[in-house]
């Protein structure tokens, strides 16, 4: 086995997330929809509005110190405009090893006092990029998938995600994500983007309504798929099915991807009624940022990767 060298790519983001005016920016405004245009340079440059208190936003930057304190996930993130305290008042994932000097988004609600944002209330952590050159060991396959070029680059990704995961298992998730995106017709970083926001490439991840793996696929879902959810191979296969079916259904109408990941979170018989547009959700219409986000990330990534 020969070890791969992977160099941090030093030009990771496209701008902020306030330059995001594609096709995932939130249609919807309010506290609990992602705020794009209040980033870390107006919210700690400029005087805090009232009205900023407890925004819901997703700022990046790198971890700077990560603490357990009580059960309980205290952060530093560090900006181009200055260091944000960030606490997270219950468990979370892709917090479960140290994280210090990777680079991530975090989801979280500002908190506003004295005319300062004085911090972020967390919610959710976006991984993006880890913190040195990181060295992987890869199974050799005879997969026809191992010869794309996305291949390393997809073990490298799952693998920082999940540092404790057998290299046989990483090998598995990017050849599947791979294998069916081929199949099925579908951007391979698209699919790896929703897996990243619904289970972190977690193959054992259970949601507390039930929902099964990588993709997150509920069980009666996964029966009429035809698959069996526990199983990782199955499961990429599945959400794979799912995500080009919803993107074939909506081809024609205004926003395809925006319309087939909303369904994939809410159900296609809801999106049906609001018209194929994302409905006024907040869960829902910042899944699809999200997801849109990651993708957006990961694009530029491979593209530095491959290079």
């Amino acid at each position: 086995m020969r070890a791969v060298l992977i160099l941090l790519v030093l030009t990771l983001f496209p701008g902020s997330a306030a330059g995001a005016r594609e096709w995932f920016r939130p249609a919807h405004a309010g506290r609990k929809y992602v705020n794009v245009d209040l980033t870390p340079a107006r919210g700690l440059r400029h005087p805090a509005h009232t009205s900023w208190h407890r925004q819901l936003v997703l700022w990046d930057g790198v971890i700077s110190e990560h603490r357990l304190r009580e059960g309980k996930h205290h952060l530093r993130l560090s900006t181009p405009s200055g260091e944000v305290p960030v606490h997270f008042p219950g468990k979370v994932l892709n917090l479960e090893s140290d994280r210090t000097g990777y680079r991530v988004g975090i989801k979280g609600e500002l908190q506003v006092s004295s005319g300062k944002v004085s911090g972020l209330t967390g919610r959710s952590v976006i991984l993006l990029s880890p913190p040195r050159p990181w060295r992987l060991h890869p199974v050799p396959s005879q997969a026809p998938e191992a010869r794309d070029r996305l291949y390393p680059f997809l073990c490298w990704w799952v693998s920082f995600h999940n540092p404790d995961a057998p290299a046989a298992q990483v090998e598995i998730v990017a050849l599947s994500i791979l294998r069916e995106s081929r199949k099925n017709d579908i951007d391979p970083l698209f699919l790896a983007s929703l897996i990243q926001v619904e289970s972190a490439f977690d193959v054992d991840a259970v949601s507390v309504s039930g929902a099964i793996g990588l993709g997150q696929l509920m069980p009666f879902t996964a029966e009429g798929l035809g698959v069996d959810p526990h199983e990782p191979a199955q499961n990429v296969a599945g959400a794979a099915r799912m995500l080009a079916g919803l993107l074939r259904e909506w081809q024609h109408g205004e926003n395809p991807r925006a319309a087939a990941l909303a369904s994939y979170n809410a159900g296609p018989n809801l999106i049906r009624r609001w018209g194929g547009r994302v409905p006024r959700i907040s869960q829902t219409a910042n899944y699809v940022f999200f997801i849109g986000y990651v993708h957006q990330v990961m694009t530029r990534i491979a593209g530095e990767f491959s290079s």
